[in-house]
């Protein structure tokens, strides 16, 4: 698969604030340490695009496989909050 491919396809995208440096970091999990961070959460999706870019382009450089991204994790998440909030 192509650089271009990889960059097209939506990987989840977690994001965590931690109040004691006042800062938001995003991260892509299937993508082994790939984070960045920003002021807020705008910003650290923004950044993390960045990473991603860098991620992708050093992985195949090195003659390595992408992972594809996951969801069924997310989806699961996503469904028991429902059942939560309809009950």
């Amino acid at each position: 698969m192509s650089f271009e491919y990889y960059m097209s396809l939506s990987y989840p995208i977690q994001l965590v604030y931690d109040p004691e440096d006042g800062y938001w970091i995003a991260e892509i999990p299937d993508l082994p340490g790939c984070m960045s961070g920003g002021g807020d959460p705008n910003e650290a999706v923004e950044n993390i695009k960045d990473a991603q870019y860098s991620w992708i382009d050093v992985f195949i450089e090195r003659g390595h496989e992408v992972p594809m991204p996951t969801y069924e994790d997310h989806l699961d998440y996503l469904a028991s909050a429902r059942k939560e909030m309809a009950v």
